[in-house]
């Protein structure tokens, strides 16, 4: 109030505390709506067609963060309702126990179809234990581990180009060149020095006894070893046949779909296999 009449001494002091309430209205309003006329603040309805003024006294909210990229994942977030949705989103939400299951079924039912077709009048259990338990073991754990987490890492781009349109898939090199090297490292690396001598060694240590009941069995892996090296050439040659071709349509599909559709083919492979060693 002093200071009010220190400056304008002439006039009235209701004058003054009225200039004072304006002033305090105009800044308010200034920071509202960005600039005002005095004691009237400007809206946007004085200039028709204008922008609105920048309300600069107003804090916004913090952005939210970006959504992760999307085409890195393996099991994929699927809505459903009911048993049969349950039943039919089981493969893209639960790939790892699908994976086994699959396998594991897939592998002991191409022995039986094959054992039939052979005309055997009883099944040879002892001879179907040995692919239901590589099966469970190798194609259903195993593998999971050397397609999904080995693969992945030797080719970085695996994942993010399996799901990718196939339009976009046309045009990633990158992802090309890994498409090329999964089916390179499966048939030549993989199949050659990891698959064969595991299922001669499961065929061994299960079906072994029954054919040599006399041999030591410290000499188990021995003779799976020399079994495998007897048949080396035509083994590998039949593998590189069928899967080469398969392969390069395998490691395009979606993450999730790449093993079942693996035991797909695999389902014939394994009756080729059944019929080549299942009683060898």
């Amino acid at each position: 109030s002093s200071l009010l009449q220190h400056c304008l001494p002439a006039v009235p002091a209701p004058r003054q505390r009225q200039m004072l309430r304006a002033a305090v209205r105009g800044s308010r309003d200034r920071c509202q709506w960005g600039f005002s006329r005095p004691g009237q603040p400007v809206r946007r309805a004085d200039f028709p067609g204008a922008a609105r003024p920048r309300q600069s006294c107003q804090v916004s909210r913090p952005a939210r963060a970006g959504a992760p990229a999307k085409g890195d994942g393996i099991a994929v977030e699927v809505e459903y309702s009911g048993l049969w949705g349950a039943i039919v989103t089981f493969p893209k939400r639960k790939p790892y126990a699908t994976n086994i299951i699959v396998a594991t079924v897939k592998t002991s039912l191409a022995d039986i179809l094959v054992q039939k077709g052979q005309g055997n009048e009883e099944i040879d259990w002892k001879r179907n234990g040995v692919f239901t338990a590589f099966g469970f073991a190798y194609l259903g754990v195993a593998q999971w581990f050397i397609y999904v987490s080995i693969f992945t890492r030797v080719c970085p781009n695996a994942i993010r180009f399996s799901n990718l349109s196939w339009a976009d898939k046309l045009k990633d090199r990158a992802g090309q060149i890994d498409l090329f090297k999964q089916t390179a490292l499966d048939n030549f690396v993989h199949y050659t020095f990891i698959y064969f001598p595991v299922f001669y060694a499961f065929k061994e240590l299960i079906q072994g006894g029954q054919v040599k009941a006399s041999e030591d069995k410290s000499n188990t892996l021995t003779r799976a070893m020399e079994k495998y090296r007897g048949n080396f050439v035509k083994d590998n040659l039949a593998m590189w046949g069928l899967w080469i071709p398969f392969d390069l349509i395998i490691y395009a599909v979606p993450i999730w779909m790449r093993l079942p559709l693996n035991h797909a083919v695999s389902l014939a492979w394994t009756m080729i296999l059944s019929n080549m060693r299942g009683s060898a």
